[in-house]
């Protein structure tokens, strides 16, 4: 038995994790991802799949590497804050056990079995709220794809279309032009702009805040409505 088997939980939101999972033989040539030359590397199979279990340590070790690339947008506890930041060790079993009992959903982009980022919904209510706040972060390697794009998409019909979460909520520092540019391209609601939101890089940073509900996705998906065909 490995550590992902001995580790990761046998279901998500109730079901078995395989049934979050897509794979995308030639994304370039399928025009689900753009070329980008400056990549090492043009992907022959991009997976989309939960992140759990060992999985953890894997994707841990792809954030320390695009440290430089990544800090500047890291959420951070402010001076003064009560929490402790949890070890990998907490941060994975929190991060499982909430991924069962449906409060958040992980979802792991790889290019021929390299992580490559991460896309977590979070804070997921469900009753009268029926919401989640999505956050995601990109690799370097990956990045002018258009990955973000293809995953936001998948999650977002996913989430809302088949599993009937009512809405997801996306929030963007001012200065990430291309996160800006992500939220408007795929069509999310506008919804204000939130002074001192949540400290980043170790102080309190502006976000404007965006959204995406039921009755806004498009008719037949967004993956669909953005590339013609989906996923599923």
């Amino acid at each position: 038995m490995n550590l992902r088997s001995l580790f990761a939980p046998t279901q998500v939101w109730g079901r078995d994790p395989s049934f979050f999972s897509v794979q995308i033989s030639d994304p370039v040539g399928e025009a689900f991802l753009h070329e980008n030359p400056d990549a090492p590397h043009r992907p022959k199979i991009a997976t989309i799949r939960p992140l759990l279990g060992h999985d953890h340590s894997r994707v841990d070790t792809v954030r320390r590497a695009n440290a430089p690339w990544l800090t500047p947008w890291d959420a951070t506890l402010p001076a003064g804050a009560r929490e402790e930041l949890p070890t990998l060790w907490e941060y994975m079993r929190r991060a499982d056990r909430d991924q069962r009992e449906g409060h958040s959903l992980i979802l792991m982009p790889e290019f021929d079995g390299r992580p490559v980022g991460q896309f977590t919904l979070s804070q997921v209510q469900w009753g009268a709220m029926s919401q989640g706040v999505l956050g995601y972060w990109v690799a370097q390697e990956a990045s002018r794809m258009g990955l973000a794009s293809l995953v936001v998409s998948y999650m977002m019909d996913l989430v809302i279309g088949e599993l009937g979460l009512h809405r997801i909520e996306v929030n963007v520092r001012p200065e990430n032009e291309r996160s800006l540019g992500l939220c408007r391209k795929l069509g999310l609601r506008e919804e204000g702009y939130r002074e001192r939101y949540m400290n980043i890089a170790g102080q309190w940073a502006d976000h404007v805040s965006f959204a995406m509900d039921a009755e806004s996705l498009p008719e037949g998906g967004m993956l669909t409505s953005l590339y013609g065909k989906g996923l599923r």
